[in-house]
C-alpha cells in the first residue's frame, strides 16, 4: 500500500512542479515565446522518465520552463515556451521505487516525507553544467546525451 501511495505522491509532485515551472503563462502574456523539444539519453539510451527544466542563465531572460521526459523525449509548446536567450538546463530522474523516510516535518498531515534517490549525477542537475540557447524563429531542438552517468538502480 505504501508503494502505491509513494508512487502516486511522486506523480502528483512532478505534476505540481511542472505546473509551477510553466505557471499561468500562455499566448496572452505577449512574450515572444518559442517552443522547444528534444531528446535526453544516458550513455546513448533514451531516458525512460524524468524532468527537464530550463532556468534563466542571464538577467535578460524572463522565463523558465520545463517538461516531463518520457522515453527520452520532451516537448514544450510555444504557448508555454521560453523567450529567446541562454538557459541553464537541469535534468532529474528520481528513483521511483521508494525512498528513505527521514523526518516527519514539512510534509502533508499524517504523511512522512520521502526522499527519493536521484539516479542522474549532480553535474546534470543540482550542479548542472548543461546550457541551451533558445533562438527566435528557430526549431530549438536540443539533444542531451549524458555520459559518464551510470544510472543507479
Amino acid at each position: 500500500m505504501w508503494k502505491h501511495t509513494i508512487r502516486s505522491a511522486n506523480v502528483a509532485a512532478a505534476f505540481l512542479l511542472l505546473q509551477f515551472l510553466v505557471g499561468c503563462s500562455g499566448d496572452s502574456d505577449n512574450l515572444p515565446r518559442e517552443g522547444l523539444s528534444g531528446t535526453v539519453a544516458v550513455e546513448g539510451k533514451p531516458l525512460a522518465k524524468g524532468l527537464i527544466t530550463f532556468l534563466p542563465d542571464s538577467a535578460e531572460v524572463t522565463t523558465q520552463g520545463g517538461s516531463i521526459i518520457l522515453d527520452g523525449k520532451y516537448d514544450i509548446p510555444r504557448g508555454q515556451g521560453l523567450v529567446p536567450g541562454k538557459y541553464k538546463v537541469v535534468i532529474t530522474a528520481p528513483d521511483d521505487k521508494g525512498g528513505v523516510i527521514t523526518d516527519k516535518t514539512n510534509n502533508a498531515p499524517g504523511m512522512p516525507p520521502v526522499i527519493l534517490k536521484e539516479t542522474i549525477p549532480p553535474q546534470y542537475n543540482s550542479g548542472s553544467l548543461l546550457t541551451a540557447e533558445v533562438k527566435a524563429g528557430a526549431k530549438n531542438v536540443f539533444e542531451f546525451n549524458l555520459t559518464n552517468a551510470t544510472m543507479s538502480k
